[in-house]
């Protein structure tokens, strides 16, 4: 259940060292507690998206963009980036930047509907209010906006 909040906005950054895909579950895990207050169904989503996220930062994000990382959870060389997360008063707008890549863009599946990658940027953009991303082959931001119901405090 989640509690009441008075609709105040709060930000949170986190910088992780993109050495391990384990940095995945920690923006999970650091996503649900900035969003702790919000709703169960808001929270789960940002959690998603946001994962899908921190893997493109961490496996598309650099000069070997085509090269999968090693087979174990350490990756080859570090791929640093970070998370924020910004809870506005009606929306919550979360942003993943890491270094620079082509454009991120949302291409239609040609392969089998069973194939695991290439859906993340069709989620972000199927599950938020809106999406976008912004900067070069130096450092790349891809951020999405979900609708926020603020729930007043009852004193």
């Amino acid at each position: 259940m989640s509690e009441p909040h008075d609709g105040t906005p709060s930000a949170a950054t986190l910088y992780l060292s993109g050495r391990t895909l384990d940095d995945v579950g920690t923006t999970r895990d650091f996503v649900r507690s900035a969003l702790r207050r919000e709703d169960p169904d808001i929270v789960h989503t940002a959690v998603l998206l946001t994962s899908e996220l921190a893997t493109n930062a961490l496996i598309h994000a650099d000069r070997d963009a085509d090269l999968a990382p090693t087979p174990t959870p350490h990756l080859a060389y570090p791929r640093p980036f970070h998370v924020t997360v910004d809870a506005c008063f009606q929306e919550i707008c979360i942003l993943v930047c890491g270094k620079g890549s082509r454009l991120a863009v949302v291409k239609p599946k040609k392969d089998r509907e069973w194939d695991e990658s290439g859906r993340g940027l069709a989620l972000v953009a199927a599950l938020s209010e809106t999406w976008g991303t912004h900067g070069d082959a130096f450092s790349r931001t891809v951020w999405f906006v979900l609708k926020r119901t603020p729930t007043p405090i009852v004193a």
